[in-house]
């Protein structure tokens, strides 16, 4: 029978549909047997049990929920056991669902219960990371956000006073050792206002002026005391949104110029392109590191002042000292187009003549200048450092279809930088690269006294005949 052209053909049944674990297929299920797949997995999982009684209270008692969950905290708290390192994450998970649940049900039926318990949650930090390694940062991460979420509280709490509010601010600040509460200042703008803010500005300033002045390298108490304090002001001028009591907390600093950037780039922000100007005017050693990293935030200042040729001045300086492509084209689109000609010769002439030829390659394989990469190769081997495998092997690739001399030049480098230095951990990657000069050997030529794969074989087993470890992975004898 001929089917109609018009007509679509009809799907076929596949044995698979409805069998995926989805949302929509689990309904499928219906009420009753989902509960008694839950029941059943709950009998064999605690942590299971744990969070379907919460859901439950968060259904069918809420006004207890915010109870249930500090009790599950204090339980937590009142552990001692080591905890290794495959319960790290299981408990990170537990915490954050209970973050969570603080954050949103929890506050929904009570703001006051939501606040006692998100600081439990907070205050539990130091018990747990006492008895842990947390160096995945997968507990850290979780306090953090309990703090930062503990600030929102505070800030939908009704009736709140900013005094109490600085007060239990500060407690929390002066016991964290941790670290935990990092981001919490930073989230309480809303609960201070302007008269917690104020409050809280004119206590940091008197501790400030309590503090002994820093006696140099040797008072290293003092100097984390002093920058404690300077860290909690401009954090509390980040809360406000006020970028002149955040710059006055930086001149407060003995150390001022690693912050010139964070000041210039909120200046910015709220349009002050030349005041950000005057301060990163204010670091003048152009050869010092803070120097050169604000240098995109000085080219960003000179177009707001329309400033256009230092713009232009400074993309091409740092192209220069860098051979940074992003430079070089932000430089190059503000460049008429016959302009641009000339300026990309030259370009590409500096990039030929920079000293570090790793960089070069790089940067020519970016551009995308494939010949002028194949050249450096060619001409400048010796100069290239087979350990640089991060540059070397996809350089090499890159260049394997077009240029096989010079793409196998750099696969025998990093084979020779392995056997050279009998890296025996790295005679896997040496074995396929070795493989991948095995394979290109058909292409290629013998212009400029390019040694055959022959010649190259033999000679690597004369110089590392010794080394089985490394042989016994290759195919070819």
């Amino acid at each position: 029978m001929t089917r109609n052209p018009s007509e679509k053909p009809k799907p076929r049944a596949s044995a698979k549909v409805g069998t995926t674990v989805t949302k929509d297929n689990l309904k499928a299920l219906g009420a009753d047997r989902l509960a008694d797949l839950l029941i059943e997995l709950a009998g064999q999982d605690t942590a299971l049990t744990r969070r379907l009684r919460m859901a439950l209270t968060a259904v069918h008692a809420k006004d207890k929920l915010g109870k249930e969950i500090e009790k599950r905290l204090r339980t937590i708290q009142r552990s001692r056991g080591f905890l290794p390192w495959d319960r790290i994450r299981p408990l990170a998970a537990e915490l954050d669902t209970l973050r969570q649940s603080i954050l949103g049900d929890v506050a929904s039926a009570d703001v006051g219960q939501a606040i006692s318990a998100m600081r439990l949650l907070v205050e539990i930090a130091p018990s747990v990371y006492e008895r842990s390694d947390d160096s995945s940062g997968y507990l850290s991460d979780v306090f953090r956000e309990a703090a930062s979420d503990l600030g929102v509280l505070w800030g939908r709490q009704a009736n709140r006073d900013p005094a109490i509010v600085v007060t239990d601010l500060l407690t929390l600040l002066d016991d964290d050792g941790y670290g935990t509460c990092d981001r919490l200042l930073a989230a309480c703008g809303t609960a201070l206002g302007e008269t917690g803010a104020a409050i809280l500005r004119t206590m940091l300033l008197t501790r400030l002026r309590d503090l002994p002045a820093s006696k140099g390298n040797s008072d290293y108490h003092t100097d984390i005391a002093r920058m404690q304090v300077i860290r909690h002001l401009r954090d509390l001028a980040d809360a406000m949104g006020d970028v002149d009591a955040y710059s006055e907390a930086v001149s407060l600093s003995d150390r001022q110029y690693a912050y010139t950037g964070d000041v210039a780039r909120r200046l910015l922000d709220k349009g002050r392109a030349r005041e950000a100007l005057d301060w990163l005017d204010r670091e003048t050693e152009e050869n010092s590191r803070f120097y050169k990293e604000n240098d995109d935030l000085r080219i960003e200042a000179y177009e707001a002042v329309g400033d256009r040729d230092k713009a232009q001045a400074l993309r091409w300086n740092v192209f220069r000292e860098r051979l940074s492509l992003p430079h070089w084209k932000a430089y190059q689109r503000h460049l008429s187009d016959y302009d641009a000609i000339d300026a990309e010769e030259q370009a590409l002439d500096h990039i030929r003549n920079f000293p570090n030829r790793s960089v070069v390659l790089s940067t020519l394989l970016e551009w995308p200048a494939l010949d002028e990469a194949a050249r450096l190769v060619r001409h400048h081997t010796a100069e290239l450092d087979g350990r640089d495998y991060g540059t070397l092997r996809p350089a090499a690739e890159r260049l394997s279809e077009a240029y096989p001399n010079e793409a196998t030049l750099l696969y025998r480098l990093l084979v020779e930088a392995v056997l050279d230095r009998a890296l025996s951990r790295y005679y896997a990657y040496a074995a396929k690269d070795l493989a991948s000069c095995q394979r290109l050997a058909p292409m290629l030529t013998m212009a400029e006294g390019m040694e055959s794969h022959e010649t190259f074989m033999t000679r690597l087993k004369a110089s590392h005949k010794r080394k089985l470890g490394f042989w016994s992975l290759i195919a070819v004898p």
